[in-house]
């Protein structure tokens, strides 16, 4: 009798256990992102002008990521942030934040919206020029990364970053 309950309660374990792997493991777009390799391929898929690059690989990540987020940094897995280096006349940037479990991009998200709504307010006082590109500006989400995308061709490197997740 014990053989006959036994056999059934195991069978079911194991399938448990092989759904909880199979479930649990990260999907193919939230792989760990060579965030350097993601910056080269969103970078070169339009031309920009004197850009400045900063990490989670830098000194000090936790001030630089204030920079562009009030998010609780240990939510992070990594980050870029790859921006004009004088801003006057250029509102260009590049923003990823890659972050540790997927419950927490919607937050990422609404982090570099904030992050584009003080630009555009920061811009606004003294190179209004620019606040037509940052109105242009898009987010995008691929995998567990969220990505600021300011330039002048958006479209081009919006395509870079999901080409960056889709390659094989």
């Amino acid at each position: 009798m014990k053989k006959r309950v036994l056999i059934p309660v195991a069978a079911a374990v194991f399938l448990l256990a092989v759904c909880l792997c199979a479930c649990s493991g990260k999907g193919k777009n939230e792989k760990k992102v060579s965030m350097y390799e993601l910056k080269n391929a969103m970078a070169s898929a339009t031309s920009f002008g004197d850009m400045t690059y900063a990490s989670s690989e830098d000194p000090n990540p936790e001030e630089i990521f204030e920079n562009i987020s009030t998010m609780d940094y240990s939510k992070v897995d990594s980050f870029f942030i790859y921006y004009a280096t004088e801003g006057k006349g250029n509102a260009d940037e590049i923003a990823v934040i890659q972050v540790k479990k997927a419950d927490d991009l919607t937050e990422a998200r609404k982090e570099l919206e904030n992050h584009i709504s003080k630009r555009k307010a920061l811009y606004s006082t003294y190179d209004k020029t620019q606040l037509t590109k940052l109105d242009a500006s898009r987010i995008e989400v691929e995998g567990n990364c969220a990505a600021l995308i300011v330039g002048d061709d958006v479209q081009k490197i919006s395509n870079a970053f999901h080409s960056f997740f889709n390659q094989d």
